[in-house]
């Protein structure tokens, strides 16, 4: 009896007993044992997936809150893109019209057969260059008309004098117009002399240009500056008389280069729309040596230009 267990049951029809033996006690404690085992492995294991789903979620929510970042992100760069390409949409257009303006002014400068195999900045450089140059001797060189005139009286070179009635060479043109009729300097200088008088030239003015030249009016009415003056091209200077050795009134005219008068009529036709007209009229003047001398010049300026533009631009990129 030591080995075994008595196990008494009572209920209202009587107790019953049940003996069990050592060996079902073990088999029931083992079994015992293993359902603990089992039940401790089974918590630890839902506490285990617990913690992993809960991870699982945090990560889930991280990701997530990646995702909505991420699409802000792309919607930002797609709104940038949107803008850079409607940037290079009209740098292109602008890059388009700079091209096509830019051969205008090679075709109005005589540059579009010589230079159209360079890149559009040697082309830019180029056309600036020469725009530069033509605009610097068309100021500083005369050039065009001094005045509103009716007709040309008299021509350079030899004539019949009006009042001496010789063959005299004329020095200048003379150029019909009303008394007080105004008169423009034709380029930028300085007034070199304002000279009144009623003999010979009359009331004469002369103004000293650049490059060695200079311009004579003659037969003037009134004098509209004063000798040491700086003028500008287009300025207002005297206007038309008939004063000297004059029969009606009009513009005695002349250009000088190095002092000796050459033709006017050349300088007096002479503007942007056909800038080489006065190289092929008047040879005696070495122009190409001054165009390069100025086409140097503003090269150097130009690539000076740009040497101080470039820190300006890097600090502001």
């Amino acid at each position: 009896m030591k080995d075994r267990l008595l196990i008494s049951i009572s209920s209202i029809h009587g107790s019953r007993h049940y003996t069990i033996g050592k060996l079902l006690r073990r088999y029931f404690a083992i079994v015992a044992m293993m359902l603990g085992l089992i039940t401790f492995g089974t918590v630890i294991f839902v506490n285990y997936l617990l913690n992993q789903v809960d991870q699982h979620h945090q990560h889930q929510l991280t990701l997530e809150q990646h995702t909505e970042q991420l699409l802000a992100d792309i919607a930002r760069l797609e709104s940038h893109r949107s803008f850079l390409e409607d940037e290079l949409a009209e740098r292109s257009d602008e890059i388009y019209m700079a091209t096509s303006r830019l051969g205008e002014i090679e075709q109005a400068l005589g540059l579009d057969q010589v230079y159209s195999n360079q890149n559009l900045d040697q082309r830019l450089d180029i056309a600036t260059i020469n725009s530069a140059v033509r605009s610097t001797m068309l100021h500083m060189i005369p050039s065009g008309s001094p005045l509103d005139f009716r007709y040309r009286s008299s021509r350079f070179g030899n004539r019949t004098h009006p009042i001496h009635g010789n063959q005299r060479h004329h020095r200048g043109v003379d150029l019909a117009a009303n008394r007080g009729t105004p008169i423009y300097a034709p380029a930028d200088g300085v007034v070199e002399s304002v000279r009144p008088s009623n003999s010979g030239y009359g009331n004469m003015l002369k103004i000293r240009h650049a490059f060695g030249f200079a311009t004579l009016y003659a037969h003037l009415h009134e004098f509209k500056v004063s000798a040491g003056s700086f003028v500008e091209k287009g300025q207002l200077i005297a206007t038309v008389g008939n004063t000297g050795a004059s029969t009606a009134p009009h513009l005695h005219y002349e250009v000088h280069f190095l002092d000796r008068p050459i033709n006017p009529q050349a300088f007096m036709d002479w503007d942007a729309t056909n800038f080489d007209h006065v190289f092929a009229q008047e040879r005696s003047i070495q122009w190409d040596s001054l165009v390069s001398m100025l086409e140097t010049k503003v090269s150097n300026q130009l690539l000076l230009s740009s040497h101080k533009a470039a820190p300006s631009t890097e600090v502001s990129d």
